[in-house]
């Protein structure tokens, strides 16, 4: 039945069998009878909550005992539900829907955390560390060498002032349960907002940017994009290396159904390893080390998601890094030629 739905399942014959699959597999739900010979379905569910890669695993108990001390024991070791024979297909799964929803929003939660704790403890500390010196320097008069310090706490200023940013609009895309109406884009308009978001930071780093003359035409929601166009301008720009040349591309694949858009940097790249944590899950965010890149790729993957599109990254050492989104086409349209000659426009 599961199956036939989309889901793919691992079956076990009793609760020690269970155990171990679960052990070797870790998957994303439990679902278990309550008497089984071996170890029966409470005795399991004592089990998965005492092991530490499974204790947060969703477990739903089914049965024919409607006994009111089962359903309670079966609640105090952690079942999420309980489910009593006969049932339906429907009640099924939407009880798998709703425990998966749930622990999607609670990694997402502790994910969160992490972010506040990390991404803005870091950047913090540093502007207060920057403001003390300057203050002391500017006592003594080394003017120049405080204005130097009045630098560095501006860009850490803005990378608070970013992290905050992509918090609320990962929060905002996380209440938008609803379909998202999704609309034809003027791309061209996007990225100037995008680049006008990143234009100091762009100035900094000495970057140039280069654009296409023709943009495909998508289907989206704009001021989501252009955060999506903020995150990988800012990453190109801090991981580009010296002076860094950024290029933005667009094109239409899969017979003009899909609209391919990126922004390629000439930095040094990123091996196997570099590219396995930057595709990490928001669940694992909290301990995966993304070298610099931050919650805001998780995010950039939640947006596009909800638009029906996909995300990617394409690298190898010493060759630069192009991060791209799919969204579906509407068709391309000729804005003219915007090629910038100076930084961050």
């Amino acid at each position: 039945m599961l199956e036939l739905k989309g889901f793919r399942t691992l079956s076990a014959c009793n609760g020690i069998e269970g155990l171990a699959a679960a052990k070797a597999r870790v998957p994303s739900v439990v679902i278990s009878d309550v008497a089984m010979p071996g170890m029966g379905g409470l005795e399991l569910l004592s089990n998965l909550r005492a092991t530490r890669t499974l204790r947060s695993v969703p477990v739903i108990l089914i049965s024919a005992r409607i006994e009111r001390a089962v359903m309670r024991r079966g609640m105090e070791l952690g079942a999420d539900d309980y489910i009593t024979k006969p049932f339906t297909q429907d009640e099924v799964v939407r009880s798998i829907t709703a425990r998966l929803e749930r622990k999607e929003l609670l990694d997402e939660l502790d994910a969160f955390c992490h972010t506040v704790a990390h991404d803005l403890r870091n950047p913090l500390q540093n502007l207060t560390a920057q403001l003390d010196l300057m203050s002391v320097l500017w006592e003594q008069g080394r003017i120049e060498t405080a204005q130097s310090d009045l630098t560095e706490a501006i860009r850490s200023a803005w990378r608070l002032n970013s992290v905050i940013d992509e918090l609320l609009v990962f929060a905002g895309v996380r209440r938008r349960q609803a379909v998202v109406t999704s609309e034809p884009l003027d791309m061209d308009g996007v990225v100037d907002e995008a680049l006008g978001r990143v234009g100091e930071l762009l100035r900094c780093k000495e970057a140039r940017v280069r654009r296409p003359a023709l943009w495909p035409v998508a289907l989206g929601e704009s001021s989501w994009l252009v955060h999506v166009w903020t995150n990988y301008l800012s990453n190109a720009a801090n991981h580009g290396g010296a002076a860094p040349e950024i290029v933005l591309g667009g094109e239409l694949r899969e017979a003009g159904k899909v609209a391919r858009f990126w922004v390629q940097d000439d930095g040094p790249g990123l091996d196997d390893d570099g590219l396995r944590k930057v595709c990490v899950p928001l669940d694992r965010a909290s301990s995966e080390s993304v070298d610099g890149h931050g919650i805001g790729l998780t995010i950039v993957r939640r947006i596009i998601g909800k638009l029906g599109g996909r995300v990617g990254v394409d690298s190898q050492v010493g060759t630069g890094a192009r991060f791209w989104f799919e969204l579906p086409a509407a068709g391309s349209v000729e804005l003219g030629s915007r090629i910038p000659t100076d930084p961050g426009v």
